[in-house]
């Protein structure tokens, strides 16, 4: 079982969608196709989530597990395909624990009026969802403004912490 993540950085890239592309990549030029195409999603679903014995909670779409969801724009009829050519600009949103934290700017505004701040992602505006007055933990009330400056000020050298 073969799972694949953005936990480290020798391939170069910075996101799970263009982790995927690489690794289809690889797979086609070393490894003679080994991975079917029917596997790239459950890489980044279910066979994590069965690797860290969490697939009674998360890593499908199932009644009684978490409801981590990802909703993103189709990019070809085969969902497979699809996913290969997803981009972060691709994604329309994401649910965790099936809360809506981040999306489309539209979508986002309207379910969650006035509770998101926007952010610009490769030229599409999106919401993120970071402020939680719900919860009882240290930091929940940090919005993402206070969150990038404490990160700038600290890390004054970063890049920029969005694309």
């Amino acid at each position: 079982m073969v799972s694949l993540g953005v936990d480290w950085n020798p391939s170069g890239s910075n996101n799970i969608f263009d982790e995927l592309r690489v690794a289809e990549q690889v797979n086609a030029t070393e490894f003679g196709n080994a991975i079917q195409t029917s596997d790239w999603i459950k890489m980044i679903t279910l066979n994590p989530a069965k690797t860290l014995a969490l697939d009674e909670k998360v890593g499908r779409l199932a009644s009684g597990l978490k409801a981590d969801i990802s909703v993103l724009a189709s990019k070809d009829l085969d969902p497979h395909q699809s996913l290969l050519k997803t981009h972060l600009q691709d994604v329309q949103m994401v649910l965790v624990g099936g809360n809506l934290l981040y999306g489309n700017n539209a979508v986002v505004k309207k379910v969650k009026s006035g509770q998101c701040e926007q952010l610009m992602v490769y030229g599409s505006t999106k919401r993120v969802c970071v402020k939680d007055t719900k919860a009882n933990v240290p930091k929940s009330g940090q919005t993402l403004g206070d969150i990038q400056s404490i990160i700038q000020t600290n890390y004054s050298g970063l890049a920029p912490l969005t694309p």
